[in-house]
Protein backbone atom coordinates (compact mmCIF):
# COMPACT_ATOMS: atom_id res chain seq x y z
CA UNK A 1 0.00 0.00 0.00
CA UNK A 2 1.19 3.48 -0.50
CA UNK A 3 2.11 5.61 2.55
CA UNK A 4 0.40 8.31 1.57
CA UNK A 5 -3.06 9.71 -0.60
CA UNK A 6 -3.29 12.18 -2.77
CA UNK A 7 -6.08 13.61 -0.92
CA UNK A 8 -3.62 14.43 2.31
CA UNK A 9 -1.44 15.89 0.32
CA UNK A 10 -3.89 18.33 -1.71
CA UNK A 11 -4.83 19.30 1.66
CA UNK A 12 -1.00 20.12 2.65
CA UNK A 13 -1.39 21.97 -0.19
CA UNK A 14 -4.64 24.53 0.01
CA UNK A 15 -6.02 22.66 -3.37
CA UNK A 16 -8.96 20.90 -2.19
CA UNK A 17 -11.21 22.51 -3.72
CA UNK A 18 -10.84 22.05 -7.39
CA UNK A 19 -7.38 21.14 -8.21
CA UNK A 20 -6.57 20.86 -12.08
CA UNK A 21 -5.99 17.54 -13.54
CA UNK A 22 -2.22 19.18 -13.91
CA UNK A 23 -1.87 19.75 -10.71
CA UNK A 24 -3.03 16.24 -9.48
CA UNK A 25 -0.68 14.46 -12.15
CA UNK A 26 2.25 17.12 -10.85
CA UNK A 27 1.68 15.73 -7.05
CA UNK A 28 1.02 11.90 -8.34
CA UNK A 29 4.28 12.15 -9.63
CA UNK A 30 5.76 13.73 -6.47
CA UNK A 31 4.22 10.99 -4.28
CA UNK A 32 6.25 8.20 -6.05
CA UNK A 33 9.67 10.16 -5.56
CA UNK A 34 9.15 11.47 -1.76
CA UNK A 35 7.74 7.74 -1.23
CA UNK A 36 10.69 6.80 -2.59
CA UNK A 37 13.29 8.91 -1.10
CA UNK A 38 11.86 7.77 2.27
CA UNK A 39 12.13 4.54 1.85
CA UNK A 40 15.70 4.32 0.68
CA UNK A 41 16.07 6.33 3.62
CA UNK A 42 15.13 4.23 6.09
CA UNK A 43 16.39 1.13 4.26
CA UNK A 44 12.78 -0.31 4.28
CA UNK A 45 9.27 0.02 3.27
CA UNK A 46 7.22 0.52 6.40
CA UNK A 47 3.45 0.43 4.84
CA UNK A 48 2.57 -3.01 6.74
CA UNK A 49 2.65 -5.93 5.39
CA UNK A 50 3.44 -9.61 4.20
CA UNK A 51 7.47 -10.25 3.15
CA UNK A 52 9.55 -13.58 1.95
CA UNK A 53 13.12 -13.29 1.80
CA UNK A 54 15.84 -15.28 1.97
CA UNK A 55 19.28 -14.95 4.00
CA UNK A 56 22.04 -14.71 3.99
CA UNK A 57 22.10 -12.07 1.21
CA UNK A 58 26.46 -12.20 0.76
CA UNK A 59 28.60 -15.04 0.84
CA UNK A 60 30.00 -14.73 4.36
CA UNK A 61 32.01 -17.85 3.80
CA UNK A 62 34.47 -16.27 1.22
CA UNK A 63 35.60 -12.53 1.50
CA UNK A 64 34.02 -11.79 4.50
CA UNK A 65 36.38 -13.14 6.69
CA UNK A 66 38.57 -11.55 9.41
CA UNK A 67 41.95 -13.18 10.93
CA UNK A 68 43.72 -13.17 14.16
CA UNK A 69 47.27 -14.16 15.20
CA UNK A 70 47.73 -17.09 17.23
CA UNK A 71 51.58 -17.60 18.59
CA UNK A 72 53.32 -19.95 20.32
CA UNK A 73 56.87 -19.67 20.97
CA UNK A 74 59.13 -18.72 17.80
CA UNK A 75 56.22 -19.60 15.50
CA UNK A 76 52.64 -17.47 14.40
CA UNK A 77 49.73 -18.79 12.94
CA UNK A 78 46.73 -16.41 10.95
CA UNK A 79 43.80 -17.92 11.47
CA UNK A 80 40.71 -17.02 9.61
CA UNK A 81 37.90 -16.33 10.94
CA UNK A 82 34.06 -16.78 9.32
CA UNK A 83 32.11 -13.65 10.28
CA UNK A 84 28.69 -14.56 9.14
CA UNK A 85 28.38 -17.77 10.94
CA UNK A 86 26.81 -15.86 14.02
CA UNK A 87 23.32 -16.22 15.57
CA UNK A 88 21.49 -13.38 14.79
CA UNK A 89 20.02 -12.72 11.60
CA UNK A 90 19.12 -8.99 10.48
CA UNK A 91 15.92 -9.24 8.16
CA UNK A 92 15.30 -5.83 6.10
CA UNK A 93 11.64 -5.17 6.88
CA UNK A 94 11.02 -3.65 10.77
CA UNK A 95 8.78 -3.67 12.86
CA UNK A 96 8.54 -7.35 12.80
CA UNK A 97 5.11 -8.58 13.81
CA UNK A 98 4.30 -11.27 16.02
CA UNK A 99 0.61 -12.52 14.44
CA UNK A 100 0.35 -13.78 11.58
CA UNK A 101 3.52 -15.99 12.91
CA UNK A 102 6.36 -16.23 11.24
CA UNK A 103 7.72 -19.27 8.60
CA UNK A 104 11.13 -20.01 8.93
CA UNK A 105 12.18 -22.60 6.69
CA UNK A 106 16.40 -23.77 6.47
CA UNK A 107 17.26 -25.74 3.90
CA UNK A 108 21.27 -25.94 2.81
CA UNK A 109 20.53 -26.25 -1.02
CA UNK A 110 17.74 -24.20 -0.62
CA UNK A 111 19.48 -21.87 -3.51
CA UNK A 112 16.97 -19.23 -3.06
CA UNK A 113 14.54 -21.19 -3.71
CA UNK A 114 15.30 -21.71 -7.32
CA UNK A 115 16.35 -25.51 -6.61
CA UNK A 116 13.04 -27.96 -7.33
CA UNK A 117 11.52 -29.01 -3.91
CA UNK A 118 13.17 -26.17 -1.63
CA UNK A 119 11.92 -25.36 1.30
CA UNK A 120 10.03 -28.21 2.04
CA UNK A 121 8.12 -28.71 5.13
CA UNK A 122 10.42 -30.47 6.52
CA UNK A 123 12.83 -27.62 6.67
CA UNK A 124 10.05 -25.73 8.62
CA UNK A 125 11.51 -24.30 12.12
CA UNK A 126 9.56 -23.71 15.09
CA UNK A 127 9.21 -20.23 16.87
CA UNK A 128 10.60 -20.33 20.50
CA UNK A 129 12.37 -23.34 20.69
CA UNK A 130 14.19 -22.78 16.57
CA UNK A 131 14.56 -19.33 16.76
CA UNK A 132 12.90 -15.87 18.50
CA UNK A 133 12.70 -12.94 17.26
CA UNK A 134 13.01 -10.06 20.19
CA UNK A 135 9.62 -8.57 20.48
CA UNK A 136 10.39 -5.56 22.86
CA UNK A 137 7.06 -4.37 22.87
CA UNK A 138 3.03 -4.70 21.78
CA UNK A 139 1.17 -3.16 19.25
CA UNK A 140 -2.41 -2.28 20.09
CA UNK A 141 -4.14 -5.85 20.01
CA UNK A 142 -1.74 -7.57 22.22
CA UNK A 143 0.62 -9.04 19.66
CA UNK A 144 4.44 -9.09 19.81
CA UNK A 145 6.52 -6.31 18.06
CA UNK A 146 10.26 -6.56 17.28
CA UNK A 147 11.71 -3.24 16.51
CA UNK A 148 15.54 -4.11 15.47
CA UNK A 149 14.60 -6.46 12.93
CA UNK A 150 16.74 -9.45 14.58
CA UNK A 151 15.73 -12.78 14.89
CA UNK A 152 18.04 -15.06 16.81
CA UNK A 153 18.65 -18.74 16.63
CA UNK A 154 19.80 -21.96 18.95
CA UNK A 155 22.77 -22.42 17.31
CA UNK A 156 23.97 -20.22 14.09
CA UNK A 157 22.25 -19.46 11.10
CA UNK A 158 23.91 -20.62 7.88
CA UNK A 159 26.63 -18.59 5.47
CA UNK A 160 25.53 -19.94 2.40
CA UNK A 161 23.23 -17.21 0.95
CA UNK A 162 19.64 -18.14 0.36
CA UNK A 163 19.78 -20.66 2.35
CA UNK A 164 17.05 -19.34 5.05
CA UNK A 165 13.42 -18.56 4.07
CA UNK A 166 11.59 -16.18 5.86
CA UNK A 167 8.34 -14.95 5.34
CA UNK A 168 7.32 -12.49 7.92
CA UNK A 169 4.59 -9.24 8.82
CA UNK A 170 6.01 -6.12 9.13
CA UNK A 171 5.78 -2.01 9.14
CA UNK A 172 3.05 0.13 10.29
CA UNK A 173 -0.69 -0.03 9.79
CA UNK A 174 -2.91 2.73 8.81
CA UNK A 175 -3.86 3.84 12.01
CA UNK A 176 -0.36 3.33 12.87
CA UNK A 177 1.09 6.02 10.47
CA UNK A 178 -1.62 8.35 11.01
CA UNK A 179 -1.28 8.58 14.59
CA UNK A 180 -4.48 6.96 15.54
CA UNK A 181 -2.90 4.30 17.13
CA UNK A 182 -3.25 3.79 21.00
CA UNK A 183 0.40 2.39 21.52
CA UNK A 184 2.52 2.88 18.01
CA UNK A 185 3.06 6.35 16.70
CA UNK A 186 4.86 6.39 13.18
CA UNK A 187 2.88 9.34 12.39
CA UNK A 188 6.59 11.16 12.07
CA UNK A 189 7.05 8.62 8.83
CA UNK A 190 3.79 9.79 7.16
CA UNK A 191 4.58 13.50 8.01
CA UNK A 192 8.24 13.20 6.49
CA UNK A 193 6.54 11.58 3.12
CA UNK A 194 3.53 14.57 2.72
CA UNK A 195 6.20 17.36 3.77
CA UNK A 196 8.69 15.99 1.04
CA UNK A 197 5.81 15.74 -1.99
CA UNK A 198 5.07 19.98 -1.23
CA UNK A 199 8.53 20.81 -1.04
CA UNK A 200 8.56 19.17 -4.90
CA UNK A 201 5.25 20.00 -5.75
CA UNK A 202 6.04 23.67 -5.09
CA UNK A 203 8.92 23.76 -6.41
CA UNK A 204 7.76 22.58 -9.76
CA UNK A 205 5.27 25.19 -9.76
CA UNK A 206 7.71 28.40 -8.75
CA UNK A 207 9.86 26.80 -12.38
CA UNK A 208 6.78 26.13 -14.42
CA UNK A 209 6.12 30.33 -13.99
CA UNK A 210 7.98 32.57 -15.79
CA UNK A 211 7.33 36.18 -15.89
CA UNK A 212 7.36 37.06 -19.47
CA UNK A 213 5.20 34.36 -20.33
CA UNK A 214 3.01 33.46 -17.78
CA UNK A 215 2.80 29.48 -17.02
CA UNK A 216 4.79 27.21 -19.42
CA UNK A 217 3.44 23.49 -20.69
CA UNK A 218 3.58 21.40 -18.10
CA UNK A 219 4.17 17.48 -17.55
CA UNK A 220 0.36 17.14 -18.17
CA UNK A 221 -0.29 15.33 -21.46
CA UNK A 222 -2.81 13.48 -22.17
CA UNK A 223 -6.55 12.37 -20.57
CA UNK A 224 -9.24 10.03 -21.20
CA UNK A 225 -13.00 9.92 -20.18
CA UNK A 226 -14.82 7.08 -19.19
CA UNK A 227 -12.48 4.73 -17.17
CA UNK A 228 -10.56 8.08 -16.71
CA UNK A 229 -6.63 7.91 -16.78
CA UNK A 230 -3.99 10.83 -17.46
CA UNK A 231 -0.31 10.66 -18.62
CA UNK A 232 2.42 12.39 -17.52
CA UNK A 233 5.77 13.73 -19.35
CA UNK A 234 7.84 11.67 -17.46
CA UNK A 235 11.22 13.73 -19.30
CA UNK A 236 9.97 17.07 -18.11
CA UNK A 237 9.00 15.88 -14.62
CA UNK A 238 12.43 14.74 -14.15
CA UNK A 239 13.76 17.67 -15.08
CA UNK A 240 11.23 19.66 -13.38
CA UNK A 241 12.41 17.56 -10.11
CA UNK A 242 15.90 17.56 -10.64
CA UNK A 243 17.65 17.99 -6.85
CA UNK A 244 15.18 17.06 -5.15
CA UNK A 245 16.64 13.51 -4.75
CA UNK A 246 17.64 14.11 -1.12
CA UNK A 247 15.26 14.88 2.06
CA UNK A 248 15.62 17.94 3.65
CA UNK A 249 17.25 18.01 6.97
CA UNK A 250 14.01 18.06 8.87
CA UNK A 251 12.79 15.03 7.24
CA UNK A 252 15.86 13.01 7.88
CA UNK A 253 15.53 14.22 11.95
CA UNK A 254 11.28 13.07 11.80
CA UNK A 255 12.96 9.89 10.39
CA UNK A 256 16.02 9.14 12.66
CA UNK A 257 14.32 7.15 15.26
CA UNK A 258 12.54 4.81 12.41
CA UNK A 259 15.89 3.74 10.43
CA UNK A 260 16.87 0.18 10.22
CA UNK A 261 20.58 0.81 11.07
CA UNK A 262 21.11 -2.69 11.73
CA UNK A 263 20.12 -4.08 8.02
CA UNK A 264 22.13 -0.65 6.77
CA UNK A 265 25.33 -2.15 8.58
CA UNK A 266 24.86 -5.83 7.32
CA UNK A 267 23.74 -5.11 4.03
Amino acid sequence: MPIVDISECLLELGLTSSPTDEERAIISTCITRAEGAVKSHLRYDPASRSRTEFYPQRDSSSGSRSAVWESEGNSAILRNLVEGANQELQVQHVPIRESPAIDLRIDYDGRSGTSSGAFAAESLKTEGSDFWPNYDGQDSSGNGVCRDGIIRSFGTWPSTPGTVRIVYTAGYSVAELHGQDSIIDASPILDAVIEEVARRVRKIMVQKKQASVGWVAGPFRSERLGDYSYQTDGALTAQLLGGLAALSVESMSKLEPFVNHGFALCG
